[in-house]
């Protein structure tokens, strides 16, 4: 008993991971990690800030001041907000640089930091081959030069980037990779929620009177049932999730994850509600159901004093199990990309959709792999120890 709580004890640290994973990222992040527009002055396929050949991540300076930063490798990108700063190398020149918005995007602060690159020297082809902001940290000669920058802010903030970004780095488009890892991460298990919550909701009744009535009622509850069983999933989700869906930002399908929940949850129900009656069956015509009937007892009592906390007994280890098969449906419908949304399966996809695996940036695979390989071990010992335990609703 002692050794199978370790499922329980996994999906605790799962649930505080989740959480804590959720309140480490932004709101505004979460909102717009499908807006590529968003994420257009971060550094575009960044390492993590782990990675051995990460030179440089993030500095931010905020208020007015000096800064000192020595640099050792070219920075990516600068982002000013609203501000004014000087910008004073270790060869003693100085730059002045005063807006709002990226040095290497907004057209004046490209005119300020080029005009500056020609004062040192450099030809037009060192201008096309580096960024704006990497001109900045050239020495006569192209090459970068090494040492302390002071950079003093006069007012506003900005953003220096190097070439790590965050846990998981980022991706073509300058998006946070942790961002979209815990997107997706919480996308699949909403959906998922939704999904088992559905199926209970919706199998439990059509399995209880499939199984207790034998009349008109019932059959047409078994038709249904064994009609459902019996249809194709992925082609009849794919259907109805285009006929459902409205077209969003990028021709991406928006549907919410609630109905999303209710189209995937009409392939599983059917098999939970072939069980749900067999039980029925098999409890209703035991000689305690006849007693009962035989003093009065209605049909609809006989259900919920009698059969009901037999069927949820079963349902407890049942939904145990269910949970895992439906994180793996659903983050293979994404895979494909025929659900909508974020989950684990579209953000495989985009990984190796820009070449993760070939570009060597593993890491963007294995972070849903090996939530989902922790998750599977933590259900297996999860399901062990209700069912030895007897867990009941």
């Amino acid at each position: 008993m002692r050794a199978n709580r370790r499922g329980v004890l996994m999906i605790a640290v799962f649930i505080a991971f989740l959480v804590g994973a959720h309140c480490s990222v932004s709101s505004s992040d979460m909102e717009h990690w499908d807006d590529r527009l968003y994420w257009k002055d971060y550094p575009k396929n960044a390492l993590p800030v782990w990675h051995p050949s990460a030179d440089m991540g993030v500095l931010r300076l905020d208020g007015q001041g000096e800064f000192v930063v020595s640099v050792e490798a070219l920075p990516t990108n600068l982002v000013l907000s609203k501000a004014t700063l000087v910008i004073t190398r270790p060869d003693g020149r100085s730059i002045r640089l005063s807006g709002n918005g990226s040095v290497n995007s907004n057209t004046t602060l490209v005119a300020g930091a080029r005009a500056f690159a020609r004062e040192l020297g450099l030809d037009e082809t060192a201008l096309i081959l580096y960024q704006p902001t990497q001109l900045l940290f050239l020495s006569e000669n192209g090459t970068l030069l090494k040492g302390d920058y002071i950079f003093r802010m006069e007012v506003g903030r900005a953003i220096l980037f190097g070439n790590a970004y965050g846990l998981l780095g980022t991706d073509g488009y300058g998006r946070d990779l942790w961002v979209g890892f815990v997107k997706s991460t919480w996308g699949t298990i909403v959906l998922t929620v939704f999904t088992v919550s559905f199926v209970i909701l919706i199998g439990l009744p059509f399995g209880v009177i499939s199984g207790y009535h034998r009349n008109v009622l019932g059959d047409a509850v078994t038709v249904i049932v064994d009609a459902f069983n019996s249809i194709p999933a992925i082609p009849l989700v794919l259907v109805i999730i285009y006929a459902v869906s409205r077209v969003g930002a990028y021709t991406k399908l928006v549907v919410p994850d609630w109905l999303t929940g209710i189209i995937v949850s009409m392939f599983f129900f059917s098999q939970y509600s072939n069980s749900i009656r067999g039980i029925v069956e098999n409890e209703k015509v035991k000689e305690y159901i006849a007693a009962s009937k035989s003093i009065g007892a209605s049909d609809i009592y006989v259900v919920f004093r009698h059969i009901l906390p037999i069927v949820l007994s079963y349902t407890v280890p049942y939904v145990t199990m269910l949970f895992p098969r439906v994180m793996a449906f659903i983050s293979v419908l994404g895979l494909f990309n025929i659900i909508p949304g974020n989950n684990w399966g579209s953000y495989i996809a985009e990984a190796l959709k820009q070449g993760a695996l070939m570009g060597r940036y593993w890491w963007w695979v294995m972070a849903p792999v090996a939530v989902i390989a922790f998750l599977a071990v933590a259900v297996s010992n999860l399901f062990e120890y209700v069912e030895t335990s007897g867990v009941q609703l």
